[in-house]
């Protein structure tokens, strides 16, 4: 009750800023799921491809792609099963590892909008509270100490503006890392396949 009584006195940005908080829980889910299944076993891939490809054991390493598993696996597998139908294998993998960067990244930015924005939304509405507290004062029959209430309201929404900005910058910098590390792993399998595959 007393979290509920905080939280109404923080006044209506607080809505607002609970949703952004919500919003970020839901990304930080939604990435976590995905990197999840982007994760591939690279160890096995940089043991396995580079000889596969340099004698030209196209099913062998398919199979190898398969077995991997992940962003990389899949592109690569996808690139080494459509190698006979494009004009330049090299370019179809680049394009494809492009495509999946900009989706490992999808989402991060509304992270760091709401990392700018929460302090923003909380001083808004630590500037609504002490307008509040101006109003209570200038009326004469108006209780003195009244103007607490507005100074708390002041408070409370610029510490969760606070709490919700410090959450939003935890969060996306774990998903930047996460996600620059899948990318470097597609670049990496990705300058495998242009390296040791045969002209």
């Amino acid at each position: 009750m007393k979290l509920l009584e905080l939280f109404i006195t923080g006044g209506f940005m607080m809505y607002p800023l609970l949703l952004a908080s919500f919003i970020v829980i839901a990304i930080a889910i939604e990435r976590m799921r995905l990197y999840k299944r982007a994760q591939s076993d690279m160890d096995l891939l940089k043991a396995n491809l580079p000889r596969l490809l340099s004698e030209e054991k196209m099913d062998e390493a398919e199979a190898l792609c398969e077995k991997t598993g992940g962003v990389v696996g899949e592109l690569l597998l996808n690139t080494l099963s459509h190698r006979t139908m494009v004009a330049n294998s090299t370019e179809f993998l680049n394009g494809q590892a492009q495509e999946a960067a900009v989706k490992l990244k999808e989402n991060l930015n509304y992270v760091s909008a709401i990392v700018t924005l929460s302090p923003l939304m909380g001083l808004l509405g630590t500037v609504i509270g002490m307008i509040g507290s101006f109003n209570v004062l200038s009326i004469a029959e108006g209780e003195p100490f009244a103007v607490t209430g507005g100074v708390a309201e002041a408070l409370v929404a610029t510490a969760f503006g606070l709490l919700v900005a410090i959450l939003a910058m935890l969060v996306f910098v774990w998903l930047q890392q996460v996600s620059n590390k899948l990318i470097a792993d597609i670049e990496t399998g990705a300058t495998l396949y242009t390296t040791c595959l045969k002209k």
